[in-house]
C-alpha cells in the first residue's frame, strides 16, 4: 500500500485517506496492460534498462588494464592485461581481434555492458551482423529499434530515467507518459490517461513527474502527489517565514549602520578635540619661532638651514590645524576654496620641489582648496615614487569646466588594484591613509580620485565650478 505521513485534511477526508480511495479504485478498472517485476526483469535486466549503461564504465576497472587492453587491441598483438578484474573485457576484445565465435551463453554470463558503454552483444554485432538475431536479447533497450507503444519493450523505450529507475526499485507508482504505473504486489498495472485521470479529480488530486523542483505533498517513485487546492495556512506560513526574515536582516542592516556610525562620531571627536588641543602647543611654536626671527641675524650661519626647516615645519602644522578644523566642523560640506591664478605656475612649483616631470595641456585660472590639493598631489607623487616605476610625470590640463591633474608612474597597477589599495592599512611604518585622505578630500571638492592602467596613472577630476560635481 501506498504510505504518507502528511495528515492534511480535504473536505471528504484526510490527503492519505483520498490518496488511497483513488488507488483502490483504480485497481477496479481494468488495466491497458500488466507486468510482473519478476518477469520484466527476467527479459530486461537492470543493466540494459538504465540509461548510464551507455555511458562509458571505466570506473569500474582498473585504469592501467584498460590502457594495455587498449593498446593492445590496436593492432590485435602485445601485452595483454591478465588481471582477473579485466577478464571480460580481455575475452571480448581477443574475440574481435581472432575473429572468434563467442556463443549466447557468454554473454548471458557477462555483466553485459562493455566498459566503453553500450552493451557487448551490440559491439559484437557491428562485427558479426548476421548474428543480431540470435544475440539482440542482449542488447540494451535504447539499442534496440524502437517497438510499438503498447509493448513492454516500447513502454520502456520510452519511459523517462526516473521512471526506469523506480522501476528498477519497485516504487509503488510510476508516470510515464500518459500512462500510470500502479503495483499491486509484484505485478504493475498500467492504466491510461483517459481512465486514471477522472478518477484523480474526482479526489481533488494531483500527479506530475517529480522531475521538477514543485513542491510535493508526497513522493512516490516518480510520481509527485499534490492535492487540487493546497491548504491556505501553507502560503500564510510562507509569508510569515518571508517577513520574519526580511526584519531579521533589516534589524541586522540596521544595527551594523548604528554601530558604524557611532564608531564614526567616536573618531570625529576624538580628531576634533586632537585638533583642539594641538592649537594650543603649535601657536606656542609659532611664537618660539618668530622669536628667533627676529634674531636671526644673531644665529650662527650653521644653524641657517635648520632654522628654515623649522619655520617651514611651524607653517605646515599651522596650516594643517585649520584645514582640519575647517574639515571637522564643515559636517561634510565642500571645501572652501581659493582662487589659483595660473595652475601651470602653481603645480611648476611642486613639481620642481619634488623633482618630477610636468606637463600642463591647457593653463589657467582654477578655484580648489590649495592646501588639501597640495597635500594630496604631495601623497600620490610621493607614492609614486617610493612605490611606482621611474619616471613619474604629471600632466595636467582644464577641459570641459574640469581639472584634471594625472600623476603617472611606470607601474602595472590597473582600474581592478583600486578597491584594494585604498583601504587603510597598518604595517611596520605606520598606518597607512594616504589614498583613503586623498580620495576623502577630492570628494569634498566635488571631484572623484580615478585609477587606471597600465601604465599606473591616478587622476584627480575637480568641478572649475564649486556648484559643479563630477557626474558618478
Amino acid at each position: 500500500m501506498l504510505s504518507f505521513v502528511s495528515p492534511y485534511i480535504l473536505a471528504n477526508g484526510s490527503f492519505p485517506e483520498q490518496l488511497g480511495a483513488f488507488r483502490s479504485s483504480l485497481l477496479l478498472e481494468r488495466p491497458a496492460a500488466a507486468y510482473t517485476l519478476n518477469a520484466v526483469h527476467s527479459e530486461y535486466p537492470k543493466p540494459l534498462l538504465v540509461a548510464g549503461s551507455l555511458l562509458p564504465q571505466s570506473v569500474n576497472y582498473p585504469l592501467k588494464d584498460l590502457k594495455r587492453l587498449y593498446q593492445a587491441s590496436e593492432k590485435c598483438k602485445g601485452a595483454w592485461p591478465v588481471s582477473p578484474l579485466v577478464t571480460d573485457p580481455l575475452v571480448f576484445t581477443r574475440a574481435l581481434c581472432f575473429n572468434t565465435r563467442l556463443p549466447p551463453v557468454w554473454f548471458s554470463r557477462s555483466n553485459l555492458i562493455h566498459p566503453g558503454g553500450g552493451s557487448y552483444a551490440a559491439k559484437y554485432v557491428e562485427k558479426f551482423p548476421e548474428r543480431r538475431d540470435e544475440l539482440l536479447r542482449f542488447f540494451h533497450i535504447k539499442e534496440r529499434l524502437l517497438a510499438p507503444p503498447d509493448t513492454l519493450l516500447g513502454r520502456l523505450q520510452r519511459m523517462p530515467e526516473n521512471g526506469v529507475s523506480a522501476l528498477n526499485d519497485g516504487a509503488e507508482s510510476i508516470l510515464s507518459g500518459e500512462e500510470l504505473w500502479l503495483r499491486e504486489g509484484s505485478q504493475y498495472k498500467i492504466y491510461g490517461i483517459d481512465v486514471w485521470l477522472p478518477l484523480l479529480e474526482k479526489r481533488d488530486l494531483l500527479a506530475s513527474p517529480t522531475d521538477n523542483d514543485a513542491y510535493c505533498l508526497s513522493r512516490i517513485g516518480n510520481v509527485c502527489w499534490n492535492q487540487e487546492q493546497a491548504p491556505s495556512y501553507w502560503s500564510n506560513l510562507v509569508v510569515i517565514l518571508a517577513v520574519i526574515n526580511l526584519l531579521w536582516i533589516a534589524g541586522w542592516v540596521f544595527n551594523r549602520w548604528t554601530v558604524k556610525r557611532r564608531l564614526m562620531q567616536e573618531r570625529m571627536l576624538v580628531l576634533q578635540i586632537l585638533t583642539h588641543e594641538l592649537r594650543t602647543p603649535i601657536a606656542s611654536l609659532s611664537m618660539t619661532v618668530e622669536g628667533f626671527r627676529r634674531k636671526f641675524d644673531s644665529l650662527p650661519e650653521a644653524l641657517y638651514d635648520e632654522f628654515r626647516r623649522l619655520c617651514e615645519d611651524s607653517m605646515r602644522l599651522k596650516q594643517l590645524a585649520e584645514a582640519s578644523k575647517d574639515y571637522l566642523q564643515s559636517n561634510q560640506q565642500q571645501l572652501v576654496r581659493e582662487d589659483i591664478p595660473s595652475l601651470s605656475e602653481w603645480l611648476g612649483y611642486i613639481c620642481e620641489e619634488r623633482d618630477v616631470e610636468l606637463a600642463v595641456k591647457e593653463d589657467g585660472c582654477v578655484a580648489v582648496n590649495i592646501y588639501w590639493l597640495t597635500t594630496s598631489l604631495d601623497n600620490l607623487i610621493s607614492n609614486a615614487k617610493k612605490y611606482g616605476i621611474a619616471p613619474v610625470k604629471v600632466n595636467a590640463e582644464i577641459s570641459h569646466g574640469l581639472l584634471k591633474i594625472q600623476v603617472q608612474d611606470q607601474g602595472q597597477l590597473t582600474a581592478k588594484d583600486w578597491k584594494t589599495i585604498r583601504k587603510p592599512f597598518v604595517s611596520e611604518k605606520g598606518l597607512g591613509l594616504g589614498l583613503t585622505i586623498v580620495e576623502s578630500m577630492i570628494e569634498r571638492m566635488g571631484g572623484q580620485l580615478i585609477l587606471i592602467g597600465p601604465p599606473t596613472t591616478f587622476i584627480l577630476e575637480i568641478p572649475c565650478d564649486p556648484n559643479d560635481s563630477v557626474a558618478r
